[in-house]
């Protein structure tokens, strides 16, 4: 998590920091990085991180947390490149920057780095193309005034990312969303059937994961709600692309993330 967008607690005895990011109407609780070897699709959090992100969090918030209290919980690994001559094992000196490498049959890598860089990430692998002559070089910064598309709409209605989601969040779509069938039929606060079918028609949406992950991001704000509504936003998808929209597998990755290690 980016400290420019998070409040950051400072650190304690060990070395943590603990993040509290207020997004979409809920408070993001995190904390710093701890090596893993394993590689799983779906990660599930170690028992001490669990730990530290409630008790510490308890010193800051007006209630303590408890265990009841988590919504939904994920973990994410990061790559990490280290230096050839690098032979620590603390991955906390390791650079968090992106690294471009172009293998000696021109296969051209891109590791490292963070989604708030993607730009500069670009660029730079552009940049390690050309300078193998493996595409013309062009000049740089032509997407850096390149508006988003939803982006049109005056400033005075921009929303903070801290709001809950809702019609504001489409931006300048938001007309074609309430265009939708089933555009006032709410399933849950912030979610319609409306958004629902845009999301398949204008998004590229199949699967329930689709939709409550990624469209939506309900499964990481409320998992237990997301599974709730895994079956009605499942047939939606499946009128509007008559494909497998994947239900159960949706429905036992909300399982997956209400999971607490003890």
């Amino acid at each position: 998590m980016d400290s420019d967008v998070a409040l950051m607690v400072p650190k304690t005895a060990d070395g943590r920091v603990l993040f509290a990011v207020p997004w979409l109407g809920k408070v993001i609780l995190g904390t710093t990085d701890t090596p893993r070897n394993d590689l799983a699709l779906e990660p599930l959090p170690f028992k001490e991180e669990v730990d530290f992100i409630l008790n510490e969090s308890a010193r800051y918030l007006r209630r303590a947390p408890t265990r009841a209290d988590v919504k939904s919980v994920w973990v994410g690994l990061r790559p990490l490149v280290k230096p050839q001559d690098d032979d620590g094992d603390n991955t906390k000196g390791i650079s968090r920057e992106h690294t471009v490498m172009v293998s000696r049959s021109g296969m051209v890598t891109v590791t490292g780095g963070k989604w708030t860089t993607y730009r500069a990430m670009a660029e730079d692998v552009l940049d390690a193309c050309a300078d193998r002559s493996l595409l013309e070089r062009r000049a740089k910064g032509v997407t850096t005034h390149l508006k988003l598309v939803g982006s049109g709409v005056p400033a005075a209605q921009i929303r903070s990312i801290c709001m809950p989601p809702g019609l504001h969040s489409y931006g300048d779509e938001q007309a074609v969303v309430q265009a939708m069938p089933g555009a006032d039929r709410m399933l849950c606060e912030g979610l319609s059937e409306g958004m629902v079918r845009f999301a398949a028609r204008h998004e590229y949406a199949i699967t329930v994961e689709d939709m409550l992950a990624r469209r939506s991001r309900l499964l990481f704000l409320d998992a237990r709600l997301a599974a709730t509504l895994a079956h009605a936003v499942g047939e939606i998808l499946r009128q509007e692309t008559g494909i497998d929209p994947q239900i159960e597998a949706f429905t036992a990755l909300a399982q997956h993330y209400l999971q607490l290690p003890v």
